[in-house]
C-alpha cells in the first residue's frame, strides 16, 4: 500500500509542477527575452581631429 502512496503522491507533485510551470511563462509573457538594438556610437567628434575623422569612415 505504500508503493501507491508513493506513486500517487509522485503523480499529484509531477501534476502541479507541470501546471504551475505553465502558468509561470505565460504570465511572464511567454518567457523569452527581447534582444536589444544596437545603440550608435555616442563619440562626438571635434573639430580639432579631423585625422580621427578619417579613419572612422572605413
Amino acid at each position: 500500500m505504500l508503493k501507491l502512496e508513493q506513486l500517487a503522491a509522485l503523480v499529484v507533485a509531477a501534476g502541479l509542477a507541470i501546471v504551475s510551470y505553465l502558468l509561470f511563462f505565460s504570465w511572464a509573457g511567454g518567457g523569452g527575452y527581447e534582444r536589444r538594438e544596437r545603440a550608435a556610437p555616442k563619440a562626438l567628434l571635434t573639430p580639432d581631429a579631423p585625422a580621427l575623422k578619417d579613419r572612422l569612415s572605413l
